[in-house]
């Protein structure tokens, strides 16, 4: 691409087979200081009108200064690599790259991945002359991880040697040894000198993390100083825990703090955002299978989606009720808007915000209607299970719950727990 852009520039690209793609960003940002400004140059992404944040959601919303963006600040100039993995359907999409001050593009490109659960990019890229700063990061998008590999080489060089630091979902990686490297987990003063002064040690390296990522948006972050090689990097998409009930509970402990937030938003009791979600994932007995057919591309585009496995068609009925949670898609938007709401739906706080929105929707019908459901979680988490938002169930004064709603009662006080209330 090759091109410096000063306003919104939309990417389109085909998609010729549903299934996991990456989607390659390579850009540069210059300081203030380099720009004789007042501002530095900033850029950042989104991916069919989805926008990405800070990690965990805050109140006040950072979109720029979070790892899936370049910052002139840090980057000084130099070339920064951001890999997107999410499941994209077949059809047209869009990359929307939207910078603050400007930006300067080398390229951007997409690959189909083929419905690979283990990852591997050869990179073979060695990182510019520079201090300290972002070099390459990897933006995971409903998709969970169990295993991260990279292949690096790092030199011991006079007066400062190449050191790698990384990052995954903001908790650094310490190095082992401690001291004033322990930020970095690979630090080239810890190699040897061939020839005293110099001719230093060059060493390549295969580092492995073991984590237990649920489905979500996660940053893997590599730092470089000086210049270090990253050979190839390697992502399991898998899950750790294959305990369907267990990996439920996990979720809400993962997400209580959205689900609280987003129950006081929508004035809802927040055992009940959580129990309904709680009941999704655990009835979800064959979610490995799953996830293999969701990578691969193998599920219907309306399938249920996220952590309280919404539905597309369901979110769309409730954007029209609920203006807060319509994305707002202009006239003038290239890409499809389908889309925009699948790849909406894939974060976990809009997902939640969907969910509470479901159950308030039933809630106020049915409270309206003179029948108050408030404080019956089976009736409720049925509605939750069987109604659609554009043919609601009439309210009626004995209404019974099914094995969705049963469950949800049955599991309200261990929600209760696994939320700390």
């Amino acid at each position: 691409m090759q091109q410096r852009i000063t306003t919104t520039y939309h990417h389109q690209f085909q998609v010729s087979r549903p299934g996991l793609v990456a989607i390659v960003l390579e850009a540069r940002c210059k300081s203030r200081h380099q720009l004789s400004s007042n501002f530095d140059e900033d850029l950042r992404v989104e991916i069919n009108r989805l926008r990405f944040r800070e990690l965990p959601p805050e109140k006040h919303i950072q979109l720029f200064n979070i790892p899936a963006t370049c910052n002139g600040s840090t980057l000084k100039g130099l070339k920064q690599t951001i890999v997107f993995l999410t499941v994209l359907g077949e059809g047209r999409h869009v990359v929307s790259l939207i910078p603050r001050h400007g930006a300067f593009v080398e390229d951007v490109h997409v690959q189909e991945l083929s419905g690979k659960q283990i990852v591997t990019f050869p990179i073979e890229k060695q990182a510019e002359e520079g201090d300290r700063r972002p070099w390459f990061t990897f933006v995971l998008i409903d998709l969970p991880l169990k295993i991260f590999s990279a292949e690096v080489t790092i030199e011991r060089r006079l007066r400062d040697s190449d050191d790698l630091k990384i990052l995954i979902d903001g908790i650094v990686k310490k190095n082992a040894r401690g001291g004033k490297f322990l930020l970095w987990y690979l630090v080239g003063n810890f190699l040897h000198w061939l020839a005293k002064g110099s001719m230093g040690e060059r060493k390549r390296f295969t580092v492995t993390f073991e984590e237990s990522l649920d489905n979500g948006v996660h940053y893997i972050e590599l730092y470089a100083d000086r210049t270090p090689i990253l050979h190839q990097a390697i992502f399991h998409l898998a899950y750790h825990e294959t305990d369907a009930e267990q990996r439920a509970g996990n979720i809400i402990k993962t997400y209580q703090p959205l689900i609280l937030s987003t129950a006081k938003e929508f004035h809802l009791d927040p055992v009940m955002v959580g129990a309904v979600i709680f009941q999704e994932q655990a009835n979800n007995f064959n979610f490995i299978d799953a996830l293999a057919d969701y990578i691969g591309g193998l599920l219907h585009l309306n399938t249920s989606i996220g952590v309280g496995q919404v539905r597309v068609n369901t979110a769309r009925e409730l954007e029209k009720i609920y203006p807060s949670l319509d994305p707002g898609v202009e006239e003038s938007w290239p890409g499809e808007e389908t889309f925009v709401r699948v790849e909406r739906l894939k974060d976990p706080l809009t997902n939640i915000r969907f969910a509470a929105a479901k159950l308030d929707f039933s809630r106020t019908r049915w409270m309206q209607a003179g029948f108050n459901i408030e404080g019956r979680p089976e009736v409720l988490g049925t509605l939750y299970n069987i109604e659609e938002v554009a043919r609601p169930i009439t309210p009626h004064a004995h209404p019974e719950a099914n094995d969705f709603g049963k469950g949800v009662q049955e599991n309200y006080d261990k929600v209760e727990a696994l939320l700390g209330l």
